[in-house]
């Protein structure tokens, strides 16, 4: 699933580490309102160098933003089951709409998130022949592909702030990937790395469109702490009523240093899944840095283990940067990510390597304020741990936001 452009404000953009959390504002609730808002409320870009457009109506107490990316892929080493090239249209959309005014406590919001993906020739139509299906176990080209014509509803929940918005609360059908493990860089497929890998910790594994909630704690201008509670019973398109014995509880720490323009997260989880038929209890960790190291270069790593896994990868490790190099082109940069995934320790059948490589070179060209390209090449080895081949995967996207 995309971390998406919710998060941490600049983080949100995926090129700057999030230097509001000290730098931009220093008023109190200003990192949870980083995290949970789209963008200042102002409705400014957060970041300069992206140009989220996430618009925000003062008068309604209305704040959106939309995605729609148009995007090609081929391999030279997909699933013999599979077709060798995938032909998509994605939609990202998501709408906070405030309920109650509160401007010393924050107010109460409701949140809207529609995400979709549509095939748009005969052979990326066929649920069956999808080449994404047999690129990777955990590391599918892109995260943000459902299916070959599927729209998904992955949040609809309400949101209230209080305590002069040093606390804040979020039930209902929750995305926990908007809130947790939000590394800037490596968070959002539309404009950063597309490989489901580098946007997401496989070892967390965060479940979305199911019941949950998040409360969250400022505990000062540098630091915050959050804990979220979701069940993982429902698929995309499912009653999220339905009854289930899978659940998932997650934490993360976070502090802002070196004048905030690097911060560090801490994810501990635990996690009951219904597996054959019994319950199994999982548990781990997982943490991820990200620097600022000056205005044109961005480095993050992202790592965790699990403990009898079942849902997700059983060790993760990943790193990466955001480079902006063309002088006069200060929208443009330059994305490069290593990663390694381990499979989880109950699988189906065993394998002689368990472990999936990933390598991924991106480059997003900003063409106006509303259209990006992305242009980018995957090399995958061991794909769905498969250690007698590797695929290399090109791609492009273009990306329009609104």
């Amino acid at each position: 699933m995309m971390k998406h452009t919710n998060i941490l404000a600049i983080a949100a953009a995926g090129l700057m580490v999030t230097t509001a959390l000290a730098t931009e504002s220093s008023s109190q609730g200003a990192i949870l309102e980083g995290i949970n808002m789209f963008t200042p409320e102002s409705g400014e870009t957060a970041n300069s160098l992206h140009k989220a457009h996430s618009h925000m109506n003062n008068k309604f107490g209305t704040q959106w933003a939309v995605d729609v990316a148009y995007g090609y892929w081929h391999t030279n080493g997909a699933d013999p089951a599979t077709t060798n090239h995938s032909n998509y249209t994605l939609l990202h959309a998501q709408i906070n709409q405030r309920l109650i005014e509160d401007t010393v406590n924050g107010g109460t919001w409701l949140r809207f998130e529609l995400s979709g993906s549509w095939g748009l020739d005969r052979r990326s139509a066929a649920s069956d022949k999808q080449f994404v299906d047999g690129v990777g176990e955990f590391t599918g080209m892109h995260a943000d592909i459902y299916g070959p014509h599927d729209a998904v509803i992955p949040e609809l929940a309400l949101m209230h702030y209080f305590n002069g918005k040093r606390f804040c609360i979020i039930a209902g059908m929750v995305n926990m990937t908007n809130y947790f493990d939000a590394v800037g860089p490596a968070n959002d497929s539309f404009h950063n790395f597309t490989n489901g890998g580098f946007v997401n910790s496989t070892v967390l594994a965060l479940p979305d469109a199911n019941l949950g909630a998040i409360l969250q704690y400022e505990i000062n201008e540098n630091s915050y702490a959050m804990i979220g509670f979701s069940r993982e019973t429902t698929s995309y398109g499912y009653n999220p009523f339905n009854s289930g014995s899978s659940y998932m509880v997650v934490g993360e720490y976070g502090y802002t240093f070196a004048d905030g323009d690097a911060i560090v997260r801490i994810n501990p989880f635990f996690r009951q899944v219904e597996f054959d038929d019994k319950n199994r209890r999982n548990a781990g960790m997982a943490a991820s840095i990200e620097y600022a190291l000056c205005d044109e270069v961005t480095v993050f790593a992202r790592s965790g283990f699990g403990a009898k896994q079942d849902l997700g990868a059983a060790f993760d490790f990943s790193c990466g940067a955001t480079i902006q190099g063309i002088p006069g082109r200060e929208d443009d940069f330059l994305g490069l990510a290593f990663g390694v995934f381990k499979g989880t320790n109950h699988t189906d059948e065993p394998t002689n390597n368990n472990r999936e490589y990933v390598m991924e070179a991106m480059y997003s060209f900003q063409v106006n304020d509303y259209m990006k390209l992305v242009p980018h090449v995957q090399y995958i080895n061991n794909p769905a741990y498969s250690s007698e081949s590797d695929a290399v995967v090109a791609g492009v996207q273009a990306v329009f936001s609104f």
